[in-house]
């Protein structure tokens, strides 16, 4: 639109000085007038010609103007032009002058424009040339549109033609080629009708045009170029009628190939039946030559010495006496060790009766200490209140009472609690000397409190402590001391070694030698050091979590007892 618009403007620049230019040959003499309206007179008469042409474009196809007379098309109105921008007034000579010539033509108007039969104006028929000339554009546009949508196609139909000439020499033998000859027969034909078609609206638009027949250039390159087509066309003709006589031959050759299929496919049978059959006789062989082994075999064990047979039952019995007398010697020594673990078991059961009651005694004294505080406690609140309620007095002397009380209280309390940590050490250092006095009549067994450094499991869940042989679990085992208390309980208990060794496997049972193994046994306590180690980290690792808590034991040892429990103790 911004090309048109300038061609506009370019047309009425070249209108305006064209009207200056009148506006000076006006002051000429009137011949130089009647010269300038007979031409305008004419100009308007060959303008006024396509009209009719233009009225009605839906009929036919407009041809497409060559750009050389679309050119002269444009230039013309503004070599032409008339001047309607004329102000000043002509002379009365000219005026009379000006009629006559309208009266004598009927094409100059009295205002100065030229008129048609129809009397319109020359500026409304330069708009209608100026729009004439813009369809003509847009149909030539449209026009080498389709020009170069046929040449396209022609290309593609040129490419197919390749593509099937490859197809043809490398010697595929295929049904759709005959389906892929049509398709190209059909598409020449259309590419024939539509040059057909371009050439007859070419005919009829260049033909009656008076514009395009006087530039015959461009319709020459037209025809060149139908000409060249249609010669293509022909030579894809005769190259598709050329493919289609090999096609047949092919296919010719093709009917003996099937033939030969045929052929081929009953042997292949024939061979197929044949290898069935001799399969068939393999398999009875093979059968035949089974059942011959079998019965060889059968023959063969049957001619089996019994001496040999003899000779076998012979060694198996042989056996079996040496077996007897192993089995035999392991379950005299079993009985020896049972005899002495139910020994051990006897005198460990009187010794732990005898710590039980020593523990109850202390624990007795703790409770009675523990009374006595409470009834200190009391007795302190109740001079406090008599105190307050005397109006005060001096207290000095009551608090130093208290303290000493208290001091001996606790003091007490600690030496109750020792006594009552010394008592449960005892007890598995009483253990420890079983174990060694075991060890003495199994084959020496090494102490897992002496000098050797062993160590002791500690039941770190607060369940008790935990007894060396799983028959003997007593009472004190299921004392609990649950929650945090018990788990720091636990923890000072490890720290401290104050318990004994429970792994649940007793090397004094373990009957793979008759003796003692002193190697499991050492294996057992590297394992009880190794699990006992691990143990320690991991509560030491979990000490971490409770860094800025304050330990109270006081309620964790006041609900002991009953075995295990320290007991409870005296807050100062």
């Amino acid at each position: 639109m911004s090309d048109e618009e300038k061609a506009k403007a370019e047309k009425l620049a070249a209108v305006k000085k064209r009207a200056e230019q009148l506006k000076k040959k006006n002051k000429k003499p009137g011949a130089a007038v009647k010269k300038e309206t007979k031409k305008e007179t004419e100009e308007e008469q060959t303008e006024s010609k396509p009209e009719p042409e233009a009225a009605s474009p839906g009929a036919e196809e407009e041809p497409a103007p060559a750009p050389e007379e679309v050119g002269k098309a444009v230039k013309e109105p503004a070599e032409n032009p008339l001047s309607p921008t004329q102000t000043s007034p002509p002379s009365l000579s000219l005026q009379s002058k000006l009629r006559s010539s309208s009266f004598r033509q009927g094409t100059v108007s009295p205002t100065g424009f030229a008129l048609n039969s129809e009397g319109e104006t020359a500026p409304e028929i330069y708009r209608k040339q100026v729009a004439r000339i813009a369809d003509l554009e847009k149909e030539n546009k449209r026009l080498a549109k389709e020009a170069a949508d046929a040449e396209k196609q022609w290309m593609k139909a040129e490419e197919e033609l390749a593509e099937l000439r490859e197809v043809d020499v490398d010697g595929q033998k295929d049904n759709g080629r005959d389906s892929e000859v049509e398709r190209l027969k059909s598409e020449l034909a259309a590419l024939q009708r539509q040059n057909a078609q371009l050439q007859s609206a070419a005919s009829r638009r260049h033909g009656p045009s008076a514009s395009v027949s006087q530039s015959s250039s461009p319709v020459g390159e037209l025809q060149a170029q139908l000409a060249s087509k249609s010669a293509t066309i022909e030579t894809m003709e005769l190259e598709i009628s050329r493919l289609r006589a090999q096609a047949e031959r092919q296919a010719s050759a093709g009917g003996t190939d099937k033939e030969q299929i045929v052929a081929l496919e009953e042997k292949l049978a024939r061979a197929e039946q044949a290898a069935m059959k001799a399969q068939r006789e393999l398999g009875d062989l093979k059968r035949n030559l089974d059942r011959t082994t079998e019965r060889a075999v059968k023959e063969g064990s049957a001619r089996t010495s019994a001496e040999t047979k003899a000779r076998t039952l012979e060694q198996e019995a042989e056996g079996l006496r040496t077996e007897k007398a192993e089995l035999e010697k392991k379950v005299e020594a079993l009985d020896k060790k049972v005899a002495a673990l139910g020994t051990l078991h006897k005198e460990h059961d009187s010794r732990m009766q005898a710590l039980r009651k020593e523990k109850e005694r202390a624990e007795q004294e703790a409770r009675e200490a523990r009374s006595a505080v409470e009834r200190l406690e009391a007795e302190n609140a109740r001079l406090r209140k008599k105190d307050a309620a005397e109006g005060g007095g001096d207290d000095d002397g009551v608090d130093e009472l208290e303290d000493e009380e208290r001091a001996r209280m606790s003091k007490k309390i600690r030496d109750l609690e020792a006594e009552v940590y010394d008592l449960r050490r005892g007890i598995w250092h009483q253990r420890r000397k079983d174990m060694e006095f075991g060890g003495d009549e199994g084959g020496g067994l090494a102490s897992p409190g002496g000098a050797s450094g062993g160590f002791t499991n500690i039941d770190l869940g607060g369940g008790g402590l935990t007894s060396p042989h799983p028959g003997c679990k007593t009472s004190h085992g299921k004392a609990g001391g649950g929650g945090i208390g018990g788990f720091f309980a636990g923890g000072i208990n490890a720290l401290t070694g104050s318990a004994a060794a429970d792994d649940g496997d007793d090397p004094l049972l373990d009957d793979d030698d008759l003796d003692f193994d002193e190697e499991a046994f050492r294996r057992a306590q590297e394992e009880d050091a190794r699990r006992r180690l691990e143990r320690v980290k991991e509560i030491k690792r979990g000490l971490k979590n409770w860094e800025g808590w304050r330990l109270d034991l006081v309620e964790t040892r006041r609900g002991g007892g009953g075995g295990y429990g320290v007991g409870e103790v005296f807050e100062v």
